[in-house]
């Protein structure tokens, strides 16, 4: 319409120009423009070159990783051929074996039941969703293809019975699917156990049939739906009061690592995540720890075992330990725990009890004790500190499965008396027994932290001193000589000081390494038929203990370094989380592991059953 009357009337509009025609930018807004502008461009930029740039490096990658197999697979044969290498197990023992063994020396055979490699340490985590189960696992083919290329292979199946005698592993399919074949053997030259070890019941009645364990994947998911289904039943509408509170209580059997790590990542789980879509029977939800010392995490230093127990029993939601108690009974609703003290008994009612108390030998370990001479402890293999099992040629055994000889000094006591007696005169002098001492400190390990806990104890002793006064010790009848019997309590003594290594990832990876290098060394050699590994300059295995980790939950950790000594709190937990994600097995799972904290950081962890 006001173009309308315009035009009648007559009037023409003056033309203005068109930058008079656009309304002037605000001081300063046209740079903020170009600035937007500038970044937007860059943004672009790295998006497109990463979305090049990557499948290029991956590329790159890819193409060394086949250069690198296609040079294992042409590795030339040793003399006399390779030797039938078995390794039975997939875990922390058997991986960090097959990663330190030579390319190409050996025929290698992995027999195991499960075909991936497990981060038990992060199995706590699975139980409430903060991990995702598939994050920890990692296919153990790719590390044998990894590692070996096509010169090794891996058979998904448990070894049943072995045969010393014959040089032979009988095996069994017992996964869900079976053909035709489901037993068959295999010959080997060189026998590494590596199997790991069970769940101890102890003997109680009815812990595997009522009781969660906590060792395998599938224990991890199945306590985890476990939980979840018994919330649910809780908050039905109409449950007495005494029925929910049976089904909120959690008990944890095993003040262990283990059981503190499990129990703290309940409580995480209750407090930061069920709370919120179960308010109504938060108040009936309990957790109590069942520990037959009286402290929990007893093989740490006591400040941590003060300090957990001090954040248990904090922040909402407190964790009862129940120490100096023993489980004598597990039933279907009522679990009967034991004063050590009073030796009363008391049922106490359970909705989810997780066994978490100690470990056993498998059938297989328990098979080859029993058919092997020489074997001495019904629980483990019994080697040497050359991880030679006891008995059994050409077989090593390593992990949970496997102790050392406690008399190794003794059980070689003859043969050490003749070379330290230089004269031959059938007794030790001072400077013999003490040439004798300074070569066993550099042949056995535990002979020097003897030396090295009796210097500490006496302060400004030197080694001569210190030996000087062993040797008095045993002087019995003060002639300044040792006969036999005198040298061998000697021997006696500094054996007492040799403990079982602990049942730990850290030790089993430590003693695949070491046998993976021994293997190497003695790989020129008739290594099945137990060449001496002194031969190559191999000393004895020595367990460095690097420090040990514990979540104790509300987003505190407690460590204890040798070095450093015992460190606890907020910022001890992300050491964990990085030492953790350090020693995944995988780039795979890392990222995964990574992204699951995050995830859960920020969304929360997932309260559904599937």
């Amino acid at each position: 319409m006001f173009r309308l009357l315009v035009a009648e009337s007559g009037i023409v509009p003056k033309a203005r120009p068109f930058g008079q025609c656009i309304r002037p930018l605000r001081n300063g807004a046209g740079d903020a423009v170009k600035t937007k502008s500038r970044w937007l461009r860059r943004l672009v930029y790295s998006i497109g070159g990463v979305g090049v740039g990557v499948p290029v490096v991956f590329h790159i990658l890819e193409k060394r990783y086949q250069s690198k197999l296609r040079e294992i697979e042409s590795a030339p044969v040793p003399p006399g051929g390779r030797k039938k290498l078995v390794i039975l197990g997939s875990g922390w023992g058997a991986l960090s074996v097959l990663q330190h063994l030579q390319p190409g020396e050996f025929d290698i055979h992995v027999v195991s039941p499960r075909n991936y490699f497990l981060f038990t340490p992060l199995l706590p985590s699975v139980t409430v969703g903060t991990i995702d189960a598939r994050s920890i696992a990692a296919p153990i083919r790719k590390f044998i293809r990894r590692f070996h290329g096509g010169l090794a292979g891996f058979y998904e199946a448990e070894c049943t019975d072995v045969d010393c005698r014959r040089k032979v592993i009988r095996c069994r399919d017992n996964s869900s699917v079976v053909g035709k074949v489901q037993e068959f053997e295999l010959a080997y030259d060189i026998l590494v156990v590596a199997v790991g070890a069970e769940t101890n019941t102890m003997g109680v009645k009815g812990v595997r049939e009522n009781a969660h364990f906590l060792k395998e994947i599938d224990d991890a998911r199945r306590i985890r739906t476990t939980i979840m289904d018994n919330v649910e039943t809780a908050y039905l509408p109409g449950q007495t009061a005494e029925e929910r509170r049976r089904l909120l209580h959690f008990v944890v059997v095993g003040g262990g690592p283990t059981g503190v790590e499990f129990a703290a990542e309940l409580r995480d789980f209750l407090q930061e995540d069920l709370v919120k879509v179960y308010p109504a029977i938060m108040e009936d939800m309990c957790i109590s720890v069942v520990q037959s010392q009286d402290h929990v995490l007893n093989t740490y230093d006591s400040q941590i075992s003060n300090y957990t127990h001090e954040n248990f029993e904090k922040h909402g939601h407190r964790i009862n330990i129940l120490a100096n108690s023993r489980v004598v009974e597990v039933g279907k609703a009522t679990v009967s725990i034991m004063d050590k003290k009073t030796r009363s008994t008391e049922k106490i009612p359970y909705g989810v009890c997780v066994w978490s108390a100690g470990i056993a030998a498998r059938p297989v370990t328990k098979q080859l004790i029993k058919d092997t001479p020489g074997q001495s402890n019904r629980h483990a293999l019994v080697t040497d500190g050359y991880m030679r099992v006891k008995g059994a040629r050409g077989v090593y055994a390593i992990g949970d499965c496997a102790t050392e000889d406690k008399a190794i000094l003794t059980a070689q006591a003859e043969q050490l008396f003749k070379e330290a007696d230089v004269n031959g005169d059938g007794t030790l002098t001072f400077d013999e027994f003490q040439s004798l001492m300074d070569k066993a400190q550099k042949l056995f390990p535990h002979v020097s932290t003897f030396f090295a806990k009796a210097k500490k104890s006496v302060g400004n002793g030197n080694g001569d001193e210190l030996e000087e006064d062993l040797f008095r010790v045993a002087d019995k009848n003060k002639d300044n000589i040792l006969d036999f019997s005198e040298f061998r309590e000697v021997l006696k003594q500094v054996d007492q000081t040799l403990t079982s290594y602990p049942a730990t990832a850290q030790v089993a990876g430590q003693e695949g390494r070491y046998l993976g290098t021994l293997l190497n060394s003695l790989s020129g050699h008739d290594v099945a038929n137990d060449v001496n590994p002194a031969m190559v300059n191999m000393k004895p295995f020595h367990y460095r203990h690097m420090g040990s980790f514990a979540y104790v939950g509300d987003n505190k950790a407690v460590l204890q370094v040798p070095v450093l000594g015992t460190l606890k709190g907020w910022w001890t937990m992300w050491l964990w989380r990085a030492f953790y994600a350090s020693e995944l097995a995988s780039s795979r799972t890392r990222t995964l592991v990574l992204f699951d904290w995050a995830k859960s950081y920020i969304f929360g962890r997932d309260t559904s059953r599937v």
